[in-house]
């Protein structure tokens, strides 16, 4: 089954990205990279920027932002049950004993909450924005990931200067403003309309899609329960363009769309979101009907 294979090469991805993802950042903590701290911090967060880059290739903006709030996430609670508890502890039992502590786990200990305290802030980003397309449906979605890392370490850097009586760096006021501008720029920036290529301009391979039984009842459905989002000017509130610049409002679009289409909306019910435009079973069985009396003609 196509969609089963796929779910679980998505879940394979998932679990390996969320694992190796602790493993990489623990081994380069302990490394004598990690002795300057400036410098780990600087290279952890372009390795979080390729990530968002990366998984916006594999994924959905709305999964590219939750594995990457999943990784960071993992890192966080990996940091304080892994590394800094098991350090108190040992420092506690030393003092208990009567010897003095090794400074290295109190140096460890403050190196990962440093990080734990800059990541929190993203995190909470990364974990709501699924609801809210502006946040993802763009084009730009992994540069606005990678500028909310970054809003996360000036808005905690003042705090921390604050409750640390260190300074009143009101300089970063300034910093996460223009961060915060730059993210609804990008949130909003229409995206480039894709050249309109018309029905016989199709792939030879998308082109039996467009003839085979059932086009015209699966084309009326997507109008009727996707072109709302789908579409060169979405319809719903607070979407400004198509998520992924995926248009399903000409035949040769849907044609061009027919497996993602079979997958997402006639195997799971993934599309539409929730199910927010009411798709019947009957729609979905249409879908599949459609797309695999082609395969089925196909392999014959």
């Amino acid at each position: 089954n196509v969609l089963d294979i796929s779910a679980t090469v998505a879940i394979l991805i998932s679990l390996a990205s969320i694992v190796l993802g602790w493993v990489f950042y623990d081994l380069i903590c302990k490394s004598p990279f990690g002795d300057d701290n400036t410098r780990l911090m600087v290279f952890l967060y372009l390795i979080l920027v390729a990530l968002a880059w990366g998984f916006t290739q594999v994924f959905t903006g709305r999964a590219a932002f939750l594995h990457l709030g999943a990784i960071t996430a993992t890192i966080m609670s990996a940091n304080v049950f892994l590394i800094i508890i098991p350090n108190q502890k040992i420092v506690v039992e030393d003092l208990k004993a009567g010897r003095t502590p090794d400074p290295k786990y109190g140096k460890i200990a403050k190196q990962r909450s440093t990080h734990n305290n800059y990541l929190t802030l993203p995190v909470l980003f990364l974990m709501l924005a699924n609801h809210y397309p502006l946040a993802f449906a763009t084009q730009y979605n992994w540069i606005i990931a990678s500028l909310v890392f970054l809003m996360g370490v000036t808005i905690r850097h003042y705090f921390n200067s604050i409750h640390a009586r260190t300074g009143n760096p009101t300089w970063t006021w300034l910093v996460t403003a223009q961060l915060f501008v730059a993210i609804v720029w990008l949130s909003t920036v229409p995206r480039q309309p894709p050249a309109e290529d018309d029905n016989a301009g199709l792939p030879a391979s998308q082109q039996p899609y467009l003839t085979a039984a059932g086009f015209a009842e699966v084309r009326d459905a997507g109008l009727g329960r996707c072109s709302m989002c789908h579409a060169q000017e979405p319809a719903w509130d607070g979407m400004l363009y198509a998520p992924r610049g995926v248009v399903l409002e000409q035949d040769h679009q849907i044609a061009a769309q027919a497996r993602q289409i079979y997958l997402w909306s006639g195997r799971s019910h993934a599309m539409p979101p929730g199910n927010v435009s009411y798709m019947e079973e009957s729609e979905r069985r249409l879908i599949v009907d459609w797309f695999e009396s082609v395969s089925a003609a196909e392999d014959s």
